[in-house]
């Protein structure tokens, strides 16, 4: 039945980046730089080089949007031109005027002037009135929390208060976009933790805030979108999380797909010696949306999300297993493959990852091309209720490796796998709280995962000496109170 009520309009993206493109002049002698300056109509004396080329992408309000990229990729350049330092050379940018930036520690800062003075000079830049600057300086000095520094001249602060203050000033006049270069890398775990804080905020209220880091888990887990450019030109724009797993493999072939591309269809091969060890075919994912980026060693044909008793499920209790299965079709000779899994909160925090390895199970020394590996993750959800997507992955490493497993570090078997595929949300599933009555109470925990431990109270009373608290008779003692 039509409506008179018209839909509401789309919003307008914040930051617009059509073809953005640029060369620098290179010249072999400096000399040359003065004759092309005067000899304009002759022949070039420079080799071009370009540091991009055509970039385009888009940000809507409210979106922490990420550039990620090797050094010498363009992930500055594009920035300057974001931030109005530089012109590109071919396409434009479109940005809102009220745009700020955190490049480099004390870029925008009068070293003479005090930190208080300071404030004033960057909220004129942003067009600020004074008296809005006066109303927010009580704030902007708490939030730096530098005590009598902030009215000493600038020059005399550390890398830290320049961060403290630069991000101070910055988000509390609110702009409309916000670069951040790096800047975070340099304060300590707890002024990280207050600026993420601030940045979800600034998010809530429709500002952009563009991150560039060279710290993954930041990006993936803060951005909801992220831009990889190799060699000045865009490798991959998309989900966060998938940007960053395309960076992580660097060049070996590893690519994305686009969705739908080759998607398998959900008939899962009879494979008779996997009787009984997966769910029926109606249990399985249509992965034709899925974000994938392989090579071409292996496909992941099939997902599924099952109860304990390999039920097709997407609702589980605290402290119930999920079972994920999945399927690789293996199409190169490989020695021992391993597989692993993450899932992710709705917070986009990595709250657990384990691989075949680390889960010690049962490895394949050969594995031909041709077969097909089916792999079974079992994981009790001690998780806090609420959503959760979960990632797959699939590599190789020689069987030498494999059996001196134990004896490497993280950082050596890291650098002996070759990633094969990576499926970024292949699923999702849903923590509840548990049914009434149970015990002890109905909440297992508070926060993101419930870890392995115990509490001993005791009490000690003036004629009572030294009583344990009550406990359920069907409880174990702890190893204190034995």
């Amino acid at each position: 039945m039509p409506s008179d009520v018209a839909a509401p309009p789309m919003a307008a993206p914040v930051i617009c980046a059509r073809g953005v493109s640029k060369m620098y002049e290179l010249y072999n002698r400096p000399q040359d730089r003065l004759r092309q300056l005067l000899l304009p109509g002759g022949k070039p004396l420079y080799r071009e080089h370009w540091a991009l080329r055509d970039i385009s992408f888009t940000v809507m309000p409210g979106e922490a949007f990420g550039i990620i990229g090797k050094n010498g990729a363009g992930k500055s350049t594009l920035l300057q031109i974001l931030a109005g330092v530089l012109e590109p050379t071919g396409g434009e940018v479109v940005l809102p005027e009220r745009t700020t930036a955190l490049l480099e520690l004390g870029s925008g800062f009068k070293p003479e002037f005090t930190g208080r003075q300071n404030v004033y000079v960057n909220a004129a830049v942003l067009g600020i009135p004074r008296a809005t600057v006066e109303a927010k300086m009580d704030d902007i000095a708490a939030f730096a929390d530098i005590g009598p520094h902030f009215d000493q001249p600038v020059k005399t602060y550390s890398s830290g208060m320049f961060l403290r203050l630069a991000f101070a000033v910055t988000t509390s006049l609110e702009p409309d976009v916000l670069i951040i270069d790096e800047a975070l890398a340099v304060g300590d775990v707890f002024f990280r933790q207050k600026c993420y804080q601030r940045l979800d905020g600034l998010l809530s209220r429709g500002t952009v805030v563009v991150l560039v880091s060279h710290a993954m888990n930041d990006v993936a887990q803060f951005c909801h979108r992220a831009l990889l450019i190799e060699r000045g030109k865009v490798a991959f724009l998309g989900d966060a999380a998938a940007a960053v797993k395309r960076y992580m493999v660097g060049d070996s072939g590893f690519a994305p797909k686009a969705p739908g591309e080759a998607a398998p269809g959900l008939d899962l091969p009879s494979e008779d010696a996997a009787e009984g060890f997966w769910p029926a075919v109606d249990a399985f994912l249509d992965l034709s949306a899925v974000a994938v980026a392989a090579n071409d060693w292996a496909a992941c044909t099939h997902v599924a999300v099952c109860d304990a008793s390999g039920q097709a499920c997407r609702a589980f209790e605290q402290g119930e297993t999920v079972s994920i299965f999945c399927r690789y079709a293996v199409a190169h000779d490989i020695e021992v493959a391993v597989a692993g899994v993450e899932l992710v909160n709705d917070k986009r925090v990595i709250v657990f990852g384990k691989n075949t390895l680390q889960f010690d199970c049962d490895h394949p020394t050969a594995v031909p091309a041709g077969s097909s590996l089916r792999v079974r993750f079992d994981v009790k959800l001690d998780l806090a209720p609420g959503e959760y997507t979960f990632n797959l992955g699939f590599e190789a490493m020689g069987v030498a490796d494999f059996h001196r497993r134990a004896s490497l570090t993280h950082q050596e078997l890291d650098s002996r796998t070759t990633v094969i595929s990576i499926l970024t949300r292949a699923g999702d599933f849903m923590v509840t709280f548990r049914s009434r009555d149970t015990s002890p109470v109905q909440l297992t925990h508070h926060g993101v995962a419930n870890l392995p431990g115990q509490a001993v109270m005791r009490l000690y009373g003036q004629d009572a000496g030294l009583r344990p608290a009550s406990r359920r008779g069907d409880d174990p003692p702890g190893p204190l109170q034995r």
